[in-house]
């Protein structure tokens, strides 16, 4: 009698790197962070997950004026809070009000409940803590896509 080996399950994470690859392949994600270090990083990891189309902006001025193209209106914002020339928090209140299908993620150093329930009460779809892993961008970004 032979021995046969199941072949292994991925475990959770993996699954749910290929059902967030397979949802945002098609998606136009922008991430807009002042620093140019973190706007590499987190475009690298977000092609890195299956985003073919990556635009980045350099606050939120830069942002909306990319928005202002029709072709450039973004599936999924990536935004820092704290940033020059206009924050995070009215690049939010703009967007959600010009295209109020855009999901919208925060990422900020700002944890405070107050911030929080600020970000949500202006229509943000997601909040992931500076500093942060490439998990917890993860499940942020599984949450506005609606995978599991």
């Amino acid at each position: 009698m032979s021995a046969c080996i199941a072949p292994k399950e991925p475990i959770m994470s993996e699954m749910l790197e290929q059902a967030i690859s397979a949802a945002i392949a098609d998606k136009l994600v922008l991430v807009v962070e002042d620093t140019s270090s973190s706007r590499i990083l987190v475009s690298g990891l977000v092609r890195g997950l299956g985003a073919h189309r990556v635009v980045s902006a350099t606050d939120g001025k830069d942002a909306l004026a990319k928005t202002i193209d029709k072709a450039l209106v973004p599936d999924i914002v990536l935004c820092d809070w704290v940033m020059p020339n206009m924050d995070g928090l009215e690049l939010l209140t703009r967007i959600k009000a010009d295209h109020g299908s855009v999901k919208f993620i925060m990422m900020t150093v700002k944890t405070e409940a107050e911030a929080v329930i600020m970000a949500r009460q202006h229509g943000v779809d997601g909040y992931v803590a500076k500093p942060f892993t490439r998990d917890s961008l993860m499940a942020s970004l599984a949450k506005v896509l609606g995978v599991s």
